[in-house]
Parts: structure tokens; sequence; C-alpha cells
């Protein structure tokens, strides 16, 4: 046993240090994109009644775009959440009980919101590849950009047509183009949305063809769309089975404490029994978590 945890546990080190590196790497480079397109960027000072800043970077962000929920209504779900199975947890088991099912139901509500915010955006990134060919080919029939994403948005469906109205919208009550496309970037975080707006606000500086820049764009989307597809297939089995293992022992756990909690009695009332259990969380989320840096999918 010791032999096997002396290897373990540096391999396992050494797979959350790579991991952290990476991820420090990432967070640099997209500072720097971000520093790169705020420099072709001007948004312009609101001069008007500021909104309470919550509430703007609520609405500015993809959460309010996919949920399609105001700040208030959105806090009042993750209330009710944790209340109501905290209530029904306290009626059955007391305090730890409410606290525990409190936990749990707010946690579920988070991944619901969160597994839906990322189907919106995918289905947003499925759309974007044609709506650019569209909004390209009408700018070669001799539309202005503005007129071709209005043509082009009536017929777009799904998230990525309700955004790119309201882009039309703001830009008819006098924001500039370049302002509104930060907001459809903020709003939809997708790298291929943000490398097509930075695209075409350097366009729109420097000059050039624009159509031809679209296309160029499209190319490089779709190929990286079918290579982060074949990804996320090939490592589908290893996700899923990471996030299997994860999860599974704590809601066993759980189910027999709420069941029987007398079957669990040794574990919670001794000091070795607690010794165990923290043992035994440390090590399944640290397994977890290597499980799934080893998974994972790179950014592209």
């Amino acid at each position: 046993m010791a032999t096997v945890l002396a290897v373990l546990w540096p391999a396992a080190l050494f797979c959350m240090a790579m991991a952290v590196k990476q991820a420090v790497h990432t967070r640099m480079v997209h500072r720097r994109i971000t520093a790169i397109g705020q420099e072709f960027v001007a948004v312009e000072a609101d001069e008007s009644a500021q909104r309470p800043r919550t509430r703007e970077r609520w609405n500015l962000g993809p959460a309010a775009a996919a949920l399609r929920l105001r700040v208030g209504e959105y806090i009042m779900f993750r209330v009710a959440s944790f209340l109501i199975p905290f209530f029904a947890g306290y009626a059955v088991r007391g305090l730890v009980g409410g606290v525990i099912l409190g936990i749990v139901g707010l946690a579920g509500l988070t991944i619901y919101f969160r597994q839906k915010q990322q189907r919106w955006i995918k289905d947003a990134e499925v759309a974007l590849p044609e709506f650019l060919r569209a909004v390209s080919s009408a700018l070669r029939a001799g539309s202005s950009f503005s007129q071709a994403m209005t043509l082009v948005a009536q017929d777009t469906p799904g998230p990525l047509g309700d955004e790119v109205r309201r882009v039309i919208r703001r830009e008819r009550l006098g924001f500039s183009t370049n302002e509104t496309l930060l907001e459809l970037s903020r709003r939809i975080p997708s790298r291929d949305l943000a490398l097509a707006v930075m695209a075409i606000t350097i366009q729109r500086e420097v000059g050039g063809s624009l159509a031809d820049v679209l296309d160029n764009i499209v190319d490089t989307i779709v190929d990286r769309q079918h290579l982060k597809s074949e990804v996320r297939i090939l490592t589908a089995q290893g996700r899923y089975s990471g996030w299997l293992l994860t999860v599974l022992p704590f809601l066993l756990g759980l189910l027999m404490w709420f069941t029987d909690p007398s079957y669990m009695g040794e574990l919670i009332h001794s000091p070795v029994g607690w010794a165990m259990l923290v043992a035994a969380v440390v090590m399944v989320s640290i397994g977890g978590f290597v499980i799934n840096r080893m998974v994972k999918a790179p950014e592209m």
C-alpha cells in the first residue's frame, strides 16, 4: 500500500501542477487577446442615468440572455432552490439534513442553469457559420454591413438570431455598431463569435473587403467546430466516467444516511469515522479532478 501511494501521489501532484500551469497560460492568452481587441473597439461613454452596476453586468452577461431572467428573478430562484429542500430535509432529519438537502438543491439548480446556458451558446455557435456566409453574400450583392445584418437576422433562428436582432434594435436607438458588437460578444461568450467580431471591428478601422474576411473566418470556424466535435466524441466516455465516479459515492452516502441513519452511525458519531469521511472526500475530489483534467478537451 505504501508503495502504491508513493507512486500515485507524485503522479497526481504532477498532473495538478500541469493543470494549474495550463490554466495560467490560458488566462494570460485571454487577457492579451482582450487587450488587443479593446484597442480597436471604442466604447462610447453613456451620459444618461446609469443603472445599478449589478443589474448592468447581469444584462450584459450570457446568463441573462440564455435564461431570459431578470437579476431579481434569478436570485429568487436560487433562494427557493435552497429553502424548499432545506425545509423538507429539516422535517425528515433535522438541521443537518436540511442544510445538506438545501446545498444539494442549490447545486442542482446551478448545474441546470449552467447546462442550459451552455446549450444556448452551442446553438448560437452552430448557427454562426451560416449567418456569416449569408452576411458575406449580402455584402457582395451591394448591401452595407448594417443592411446585410438586418436582412439575414430576419431568417436566422435560435439564440443567434435573437441577439442579432437585439443588436439591430440598439443601433436604431443610437448606439454605435462597435459597441453593439462588443455587447453581442459578451452576451454570447464564444471564441468563434469573438474572432468574427474582432475581425469585423478591425476591418471597419483599416478598410478592405469585409466579404473576403468573413469567408476566411467561416472556413476557420467550421474547421474549429469539426475538430472540437471530434475531440469531445473521443473523450466522452472518460468525461462521463469521471463524473459518475466522483458523484456516485456522495449520492449513495446521502441516500443511505437519509433512509437509515443508524447504518452510518459509526462514521458520523466517532472521530475515526469523521477522519475516514474527510479522507474519502479528499481522495474522491482529487481523483475526479485528475480524471477531468486528463480527458478535458483543449481550449480551441
